[in-house]
């Protein structure tokens, strides 16, 4: 089922040059979106919600670094050959023979979404549909298996929920990360009206 699932999204790469450029476009522009949007979330807000949203994007970054990190001991003792190892499979893009199980790139943004969630963020169910994507545009593109995706989006989410139920054990940190930043508002003081 799995492979039955990867054939039938990956065969119609290569048909379509304009579905083609847009999933590697996505597949791609994934660091760069989560940065972007990590900065949104972090500046944007106005201010009775600045400090909310700041928050969320610390407990992004926690869920982030606690899934990627699970997910690297996962590599570590479990291979699970890519799809273009083991069959012949239309591949759009470059991808080093590494373990296929579980996706880095679901990791990242399922981590993302799953906050949102948890956090009841306005912006949870675009998120949400555009974690999905990138999703299947690793599968389309021919570097992993939807059981990849599906791993990914369950490690984040178990992440996340670890995150959240944390969230007072983690205040410290927090708090550092927040005096970190007040501290280089009075450096860089465009900074300082995005403080607290």
């Amino acid at each position: 089922m799995n492979y039955g699932l990867f054939q039938w999204i990956n065969d119609i790469a290569g048909r379509y040059p304009f579905l083609d450029k847009g999933m590697i476009f996505i597949t791609d522009s994934v660091p760069y979106v989560v940065i972007v949007f990590m900065l949104f979330l972090w500046f944007t807000a106005n201010k009775e919600k600045r400090v909310e949203k700041q928050y969320t994007a610390i407990y992004i970054v926690f869920t982030c670094l606690l899934g990627l990190g699970l997910n690297a001991l996962i590599h570590m003792f479990y291979y699970h050959a890519r799809p273009f190892i083991t069959y012949s499979v239309h591949q759009l893009v470059p991808h080093a023979n590494d373990s296929s199980f579980v996706s880095d790139h679901s990791v990242l943004v399922f981590a993302v979404a799953c906050t949102l969630l948890l956090r009841k963020d306005s912006w949870k169910y675009p998120v949400l549909v555009w974690a999905i994507l990138v999703g299947i545009s690793r599968i389309y593109v021919g570097v992993h298996y939807p059981a990849d995706v599906i791993g990914g989006a369950l490690l984040s989410f178990g992440a996340s929920i670890v995150i959240m139920k944390s969230s007072k054990k983690l205040e410290p940190f927090v708090q550092i990360l927040f005096n970190i930043y007040n501290r280089l508002t009075k450096r860089i003081p465009f900074l300082a009206k995005f403080g607290h």
